[in-house]
């Protein structure tokens, strides 16, 4: 289809106007002859074909303007097939371009003497007249080309919105709705009427993001049922703003989605635990004989040799390991957040609660793991708790009453002996039993012999990779003082020493230096003062804490005794 049939409609109110002000008729036709509009007989003639070899056509072919006086004497009409029944006494055709193409033809033609005696007496306004007529037609075929554009531009980005698996509401400055998408409509029950913003949203969370200026996010707030989290982002033309999208995201998918995720990228099995000392090989078969079981576990072992990698192995083999897994450090929380933290809230619970509350880590892997590290710090009166919730399967959010369901798999860890603890009335006698119904004990490093070279060969083949190094082993230097040395801080120490060693090490092996240059910022050899003033200080912290029962109160009364503030004590416990 020629670009002047989708005018065509347009082109002839215009033609017909000017033919009631010039007496003369006038047609056009497009590239190919055809004729658009006209005023000549324009039932029968609109939709045939010019003559080819016609003055439109050689208009057409030349790109040039002619004016005919008795189109039959004059020699551009020769050709034409038509010029036998020509009835044309003055032709007058220009052509009419888009950018640089010509795409028809303006003629205006006289039948009769009268409009002959017109045109010839006004030849050049009528030339003019049609050239500013091919002006307008351009102006009207841009227009249109951008309207279609607009027009495309707006279902395209309508497809897409549509096609989104979130809800969109797109408002003005006067936060009036524009445009919903297809998943805003069919969650929030917007039918054929858009209502006002306010009761679409709830007027707490409309004025929630009234009071952010329409800026950021919330939530999650709950809508029709369901529970979203509302990003609020202008929509800004020249520094001004000129509108306000709100993307609204369900919560729950996105917690499963990020659960996805986690569970995907810390996929750890127990191939991925590395030794083949006797006593780690007994604790990898203990754990895979109960991992399918839903007993509860208490991995006993000291800082840094792996119990929560242990937890995660066997979760992984479990029954539960399509659910979530969720870790908890019971002493890294202050003792005022961490029911909160273990069984969430409600709306209101305590200053700078979130406005919808939140769920906590039991209701969000209610089905899967828990790992409850660090158990021996939980304060005394959360032990009480978490044992009823043990018991009953059910736990009540802060500030609420309404008992929710929940049935996670408890994986506990401790460096401390809860035994003793339990004798000494620090650790609650029936959660000590019920969380340890299968024990797990991990040996320190420095009691699985050899395995020390088979980490450090596994660590180093894993930063190889990381720092794009090419490191072939150990000397035998190296590995006699790795295995002379005792590794106060496990596994862990012991990565962070071969990450040191590959960074900086130029040879092919790892030579002692670099690894006696690390494990002397460990020890007290060749240490100044103020670290050794540090050390000293972090042994006195540590030695009042345990003498105190080493939970979260005892640290309390530590900062206390020791005349220093909690946040000092916390900091200089935290300092390497």
């Amino acid at each position: 289809m020629s670009i002047l049939m989708n005018i065509k409609h347009e082109l002839q109110h215009i033609i017909e106007a000017m033919h009631a002000v010039t007496n003369v008729d006038i047609t056009v036709v497009d590239e190919k002859l055809k004729r658009i509009a006209s005023t000549v007989d324009k039932e029968y003639v609109i939709g045939t074909k010019a003559p080819i070899y016609s003055a439109f056509h050689k208009c057409i072919m030349t790109g040039e303007q002619y004016f005919l006086e008795n189109p039959k004497d004059n020699p551009i009409c020769f050709e034409c097939e038509n010029i036998e029944n020509c009835q044309e006494l003055v032709e007058l055709c220009i052509p009419i371009k888009f950018g640089s193409k010509i795409i028809g033809v303006i003629g205006m033609c006289a039948y009769d003497e009268k409009a002959k005696q017109s045109l010839l007496m006004n030849r050049e306004s009528f030339m003019n007249f049609e050239i500013q007529l091919g002006t307008i037609i351009s102006t009207i075929l841009n227009e249109k080309k951008f309207m279609r554009m607009l027009e495309y531009s707006s279902s395209e980005m309508m497809t897409l919105i549509n096609s989104l698996n979130e809800g969109i509401i797109i408002i003005n400055n006067d936060y009036n709705i524009i445009t919903t998408n297809n998943y805003a409509n069919e969650k929030l029950h917007i039918n054929n009427h858009i209502p006002d913003l306010w009761n679409l949203l709830s007027e707490e969370v409309y004025n929630n993001l009234v009071s952010k200026n329409f800026i950021g996010e919330m939530g999650p707030v709950k809508l029709n049922n369901t529970e979203f989290v509302i990003n609020a982002n202008p929509i800004m033309v020249k520094d001004e703003r000129e509108g306000t999208v709100l993307v609204l995201s369900d919560f729950n998918k996105m917690k499963e989605s990020v659960i996805e995720f986690s569970r995907k990228k810390d996929i750890i099995t127990f191939d991925d635990i590395v030794g083949e000392s006797e006593l780690i090989k007994q604790a990898r078969r203990e754990a895979i004989q109960v991992a399918e079981s839903d007993a509860s576990l208490l991995i006993f072992g000291e800082t840094g040799t792996g119990k929560e990698v242990f937890a995660r192995a066997i979760h992984n083999l479990s029954s539960r390991k399509n659910e979530v897994f969720m870790a908890i450090n019971c002493g890294a929380i202050p003792e005022n957040l961490i029911e909160s933290e273990l069984f969430g809230y409600e709306r209101g619970s305590f200053t700078g609660a979130n406005v919808s509350g939140n769920p906590g880590k039991f209701e969000i892997c209610k089905d899967g793991t828990l790992f409850l590290d660090e158990i021996g710090d939980l304060p005394f009166s959360m032990q009480v708790k978490l044992n009823r919730a043990l018991e009953e399967k059910e736990i009540i959010r802060v500030g609420g009453s309404t008992p929710i369901k929940v049935n996670p798999r408890i994986i506990s860890a401790t460096h401390k002996t809860l035994a003793s603890m339990v004798e000494k009335n620090l650790f609650r006698d029936d959660l000590y039993y019920r969380l340890n119904v299968v024990p797990i004990h991990l040996p320190p490093l420095r009691e699985r012999g050899y395995d020390v070279i088979i980490l450090s060969r596994y660590f180093l083949s894993r930063f190889n990779n990381v720092y794009k190094k090419e490191l072939k082993g150990f000397t035998a230097e190296a590995e006699q003082l790795l295995m002379r040395y005792r590794f106060p801080g496990n596994i862990r120490e012991l990565r962070n020493l071969i990450e040191y060693a590959v960074i900086f090490e130029v040879k092919s092996h790892i030579g002692a230096e670099n690894i006696k240059k690390k494990m002397e910022t460990y020890t007290s050899e060749n240490i100044k003062l103020s670290e050794m003033t540090r050390l000293y200080e972090k042994s006195v912290i540590n030695s009042k804490i345990q003498e105190l029962g080493g939970d979260l109160n005892s640290k309390k009364e530590a900062a206390r005794q020791l005349g220093i503030s909690i946040a000092t004590l916390y900091r200089k416990l935290e300092m390497p």
